[in-house]
């Protein structure tokens, strides 16, 4: 893999960190530190650190090396020296080391007439870096301290330590994973750690989203959900596992990586190595008991090979537990075992982990490890014990695994009804139901629809809660609305008594569908049939009644709120007290919750929500589907209130989701964001490539539908296309399912007809005001209600500025009360309005918005724009690709300078041109170059 091939992801913090030291150098000097793991980036973050300082720095750059027998003396000293050779020449080199220039010709010949005393290098080469920080901005970086030899472990020490008298700028990094507890060089960390001499900054592993961020880099195609869940968990978050993993995805471990992971490994002895052999068969982390159990051998035979292990940097110790330094190695071990050897200890783990608790996790692994063992009756058993406690827990894709290998292993045993205790379709429907609920959808139809055709025509009630679980997945996947499915379960089921619990979960499901696809109405009664059916179970104690009765009254809440009834925002705290113990409820009222806070306009309190159920969710459920959905509550309320560069920076998890409502959702909300930034053409390339998954899921789920029309709609009116913005926005009235999200659909209809009539053309909007006035006493209502007069002429833009509402709507509405004052003629006042509008819209990140206000400006001259004859001649080269939307680091590429020189350049711009932002500046340049 070659350093460079693809961004630098996850290391923007310390980028900017190390860019701060280098700054921060004044009369005194700086010394950083960076560590991590083999693959963690380090040699990657130092280049683009080095590349990205003045031109009037100088930078001189070492590194250690293994010699395979021991670190190569000086490498890194020499290097230093070529560089600086090469950064000044020869004479300034030799001038500045004075009479010592004769110890430097050793490393470099050309430094003296001849080599002279090796013994007094250290002495001289400090000198020298001293002496030349005084005359210089100096920044001298050395890699790989762990392959250090002794004298240029002492010039680094002696170099740090100069650092706090003179201005010099010291950058070290050394490798954790080779730093044992016997490395000469850890008391000379310490000592400087001691003394303060020495800023540690350690490379953090990467997030699963920046894992999915650089693997879709390096792979250059999109690559599914699943292989990037694969990639993170198997990488560790280390940059250059991800890098090998993405780049060789056909082979379950790449042979370049294993032979790397495999190192540390041989070069252990006998037991050392029998150890981690062992604690590869039980996975990445083992606890010591269940080890020991399996391990053949006294307690000091055992003691000894994990010190070997441990002081190799292979293993490492956690709490109690044993744990491979990275995953991956222990997929490279894993992989050496014999296969009679496989066998023996995959047999006495299992029968070691019979002894502890039986969690869902173990009692997964008991079953992996009798499956590798080839018992497949004791790993049926496990399996469907692990399926029933994954479920207790909520660890939905812990309980799809399991159920998947029970499925596996059903005729490979005799009798799998007996081992299991159930039949292959009753497994077949837990399977589904689990695979559904970790969002793999399209796995959880196939099982649903193998399930239905299977199941035994006289077991009524198994067979109705069959095709109650096949509606929701058939929902879910986006094939059906799933009513159908949920009136043959209710047919199946009849009127008796005794099914009035499971009666009452079909009656939910099916509320549930009218919510989702816009019926509010009738998710309101049938909400209200399912309560009413489970409410004497309930007060029985029937937990399952009890946890219907929660979600019935969710579904009541958020139905009434959709249609504009204030008693349903009120009706969550009711619903709330009833799911509390119940973490799919709970897990509802967070995501319904946040949202019927957005439509009230109440978007603080909504974020606030949102984030406590992302808490919850961390803390409850072991998937990422509600996270996601509650991560998409969190970027949409962000967006309303104004904070649209927070909204961007979340998302992350998008790439990690199956296809499914929850991503189609943050994928629409992503679109919209992109609008509101300013940014059409990347908004309209997303909504392209989502096209097909927003289609589908939006057909069954009314908010997708209606947050797709209004992007459409905005990006249409963007293209000057009124009729096409129409054919989007008729959905509000054409629909009864919108309800109060109709709303912003007749601002921009309002906007599209105010086109048509410019260009002579009428266009009835009776039905859009019938919808305002509908929702006339909804909190939101006056300010869509004021935008739609005024975009129509029928009304003043300041009554749309201050009103509740999103912001990025009251911005636009203050950049439209400016242009009103400027055609009015009172350009004093549209000035103040505009400037006003302009620096509103850069507070909030609607950077199109601001961009529109200085532009009209601009065109109207009144902002007293500066002649570009003002800037020198590399201003104006630099002027011209901010124009083009150059960021620094592309403008700096462009023209072979530094980052930093590219801001001072864009700083003096902006003053020079008395402009406020890059965006101004960019229109200055275009207007005077017109």
């Amino acid at each position: 893999m070659q350093i460079g091939r693809v961004p630098l992801v996850g290391r923007q913090a310390d980028l900017d960190a190390l860019r701060a030291e280098v700054d921060a150098v004044g009369a005194e000097g700086r010394a950083v530190v960076v560590s991590g793991d083999a693959g963690m980036g380090k040699t990657r973050l130092l280049r683009d650190f080095a590349e990205g300082l003045d031109d009037d720095v100088v930078i001189v750059r070492g590194s250690c090396v293994d010699s395979g027998s021991g670190p190569a003396p000086l490498t890194a000293v020499t290097d230093l020296l070529r560089d600086l050779v090469d950064a000044l020449g020869v004479a300034a080199v030799r001038e500045a080391a004075g009479p010592g220039a004769d110890a430097l010709g050793v490393l470099v010949p050309v430094l003296a007439d001849a080599p002279g005393d090796a013994a007094r290098l250290a002495d001289v080469v400090v000198e020298l870096f001293s002496h030349l920080a005084r005359s210089h901005r100096l920044v001298v970086i050395i890699e790989d301290l762990h392959w250090a030899d002794g004298t240029t472990a002492e010039i680094a020490s002696r170099l740090v330590r100069r650092a706090a008298a003179v201005p010099l700028f010291v950058l070290l990094s050394y490798r954790t994973d080779d730093l044992g507890r016997r490395h000469p060089l850890r008391p000379v960390l310490a000592e400087l750690d001691r003394a303060r001499l020495l800023t540690h900054r350690p490379l953090a592993r990467l997030t699963p989203a920046e894992v999915a961020a650089l693997a879709t880099a390096v792979h250059g195609d999109t690559l599914a959900a699943g292989v990037l869940n694969d990639i993170a968990a198997r990488s560790d978050g280390i940059p250059f596992y991800v890098e090998e993993l993405a780049s060789f995805s056909g082979q379950r471990l790449p042979v370049s990586l294993r032979d790397v992971l495999l190192l540390r490994y041989e070069r252990l002895d006998a037991e050392a190595r029998r150890f981690a052999r062992v604690l590869a068969t039980g996975g990445v982390e083992v606890p010591h008991p269940v080890l020991r159990a399996v391990f053949e051998g006294d307690e000091s035979q055992l003691e000894t090979a994990v010190r070997g292990a441990v002081d190799a940097q292979v293993v490492v110790i956690r709490d109690e537990a044993y744990a491979f330094r990275h995953a991956l190695m222990q997929e490279a071990v894993y992989a050496e075992l014999l296969p009679t050897e496989r066998t023996r200890l995959h047999t006495a783990y299992a029968v070691a982990l019979e002894d502890a608790a039986p969690t869902a996790r173990v009692l997964a692994d008991i079953a992996h490890h009798w499956r590798a063992a080839h018992v497949p009756d004791r790993a049926l058993s496990a399996a469907v014990a692990a399926q029933r406690a994954a479920n207790i827990a909520s660890a939905w894709s812990t309980a799809a695994e399991a159920g998947e290998r029970a499925l596996e292993l059903w005729d490979a045993v005799p009798e799998p009804e007996t081992v299991s205790g159930m039949s292959r379709v009753e497994m077949l429907r837990r399977t589904s139901a689990a695979l559904a609920a970790a969002n793999r959808n399209d796995r959880a139809l196939a099982f649903a629809q193998e399930a239905v055709a299977l199941w035994p025509e006289e077991d009524v009630a198994g067979r109705a809660a069959m095709f109650g679980d096949l509606a929701t997945i058939q929902f879910q996947a986006g094939v059906s609305d799933g009513e159908e499915s949920i009136a043959e379960a209710l047919r199946i089921l009849g009127e008796e008594e005794r099914h009035d619990v499971q009666r009452a979960l079909l009656l939910l499901s099916s509320a549930r569908v009218h919510m989702l696809n816009g019926r509010q109405l009738r998710g309101t009664e049938v909400a209200a049939q399912a309560r009413a059916t489970a409410e004497a179970a309930a007060a029985a104690g029937d937990r399952d009644a009890a946890e219907i009765v929660a979600q019935a009254l969710l579904i009541a809440a958020t139905c009434r709120a959709s249609i504009g009834d204030l008693g349903g925002v009120e009706l969550f705290d009711v619903a709330r007290a009833h799911a509390a113990g119940f973490v799919r409820a709970m897990m509802r009222y967070y995501i319904n919750y946040s949202n019927t806070l957005m439509q009230v306009g109440r978007y603080d309190d909504a974020v606030s929500v949102a984030r406590e159920g992302m808490a919850y969710g961390r803390a409850h459920v072991a998937d990422i589907g509600p996270l996601v959905m509650i991560e998409a509550n969190v970027i949409e309320a962000h967006i309303y209130a104004g904070r649209l560069r927070e909204a961007e920076q979340l998302g992350g998890l998008l790439p990690m989701v199956e296809p499914g409502l929850y991503s189609a959702f943050l994928r629409e909300r992503l679109v919209c964001l992109a609008i509101w930034r300013g940014r059409i053409e990347g908004a309209e390339s997303a909504l392209e490539a989502a096209r097909l998954e927003l289609d589908r899921f939006g057909a069954y789920e009314y908010q997708t539908r209606f947050g797709m029309a209004y992007d459409l709609a905005e990006l249409a009116v963007a293209r000057g296309d009124a009729r096409e913005a129409l054919s989007h926005t008729r959905l509000a009235w054409d629909s009864t399912a919108g309800g109060v999200l109709a709303l912003p659909l007749t601002a921009v209809a309002a906007r599209a007809v105010a086109v048509l009539r410019e260009r002579g053309d009428d266009e009835d909007v009776s039905a859009y005001r019938e919808v305002l006035r509908t929702y006339a006493d909804w909190p939101v209502t006056p300010l869509w209600a004021a935008v739609f007069a005024a975009e129509l002429g029928e009304g003043p833009w300041s009554e749309a500025t201050d009103a509740t509402g999103p912001a990025y709507i009251r911005a636009y509405a203050r950049v439209r009360h400016g242009e009103a004052l400027l055609a009015d003629g009172d350009r004093s006042a549209a000035r103040d309005a505009l400037v006003a509008a302009a620096a509103y819209a850069d507070e909030l990140g609607a950077d199109g918005l601001a961009e529109r206000a200085r532009n009209v400006m601009t065109d109207a001259g009144l902002t007293g724009d500066a002649p570009r004859s003002a800037l020198t001649a590399r201003e104006g080269q630099v002027l011209a690709l901010v124009a083009e939307g150059l960021s620094n680091g592309q403008i700096a590429e462009r023209l072979y300078i530094s980052v930093k020189t590219v801001s001072v350049h864009v700083s003096a711009i902006l003053r020079k041109l008395d402009a406020p932002s890059r965006t101004a500046a960019a229109a200055i340049y275009r207007r005077s170059a017109a």
